[in-house]
């Protein structure tokens, strides 16, 4: 699988491309140069991400890659959808910021609330088109693994 990620190193914002190479091993490609980074004590299976959740990227551009200090944000953690289109999160964290209000019409993909995790935020997206009719959730929540979030009609 292949993705552009954003990640956040010493305050600076920088996009890359990412190859999941597989058991936690990924190819990071950065202003021309690649790189292979692995991802490690994530404190959740990888199998449960579709994109990595930490990403190593270059402070500046350098022969090898350096872990990012501040939090970074990952690539979407898609939700698992229950029963009557109710997003639940994906692993424990605490909402640091919702970025739907009730009402708002969302199409796949957009996200929907970011979720702090091990030190690393999560943006949580929408698992399909629709409205959303409920939140269940407010900012500085600490939720755990399959508690419903947003509820998208």
């Amino acid at each position: 699988m292949k993705g552009k990620v954003k990640v956040i190193v010493d305050g600076v914002t920088y996009e890359v491309e990412v190859e999941e190479l597989g058991t936690g091993k990924f190819r990071v490609s950065f202003e021309g140069e690649s790189y292979e980074v692995e991802a490690k004590d994530l404190g959740i299976p990888l199998s449960a991400v579709e994109m990595p959740a930490q990403v190593q990227a270059p402070s500046a551009p350098a022969p090898a890659p350096v872990t990012a200090p501040s939090p970074a944000v990952s690539a979407p953690v898609p939700a698992p959808v229950t029963g009557g289109g109710v997003v639940s999160a994906p692993m424990p964290g605490k909402v640091l910021r919702i970025l739907v209000r009730e009402g708002d019409e969302v199409k796949a993909g957009q996200g929907l609330l970011v979720l702090e995790a091990m030190k690393m935020e999560n943006e949580i997206p929408a698992p399909k088109d629709g409205i959303v009719k409920k939140i269940l959730i407010k900012e500085g929540d600490t939720v755990d693994t399959g508690q419903p979030l947003i509820e998208i009609g």
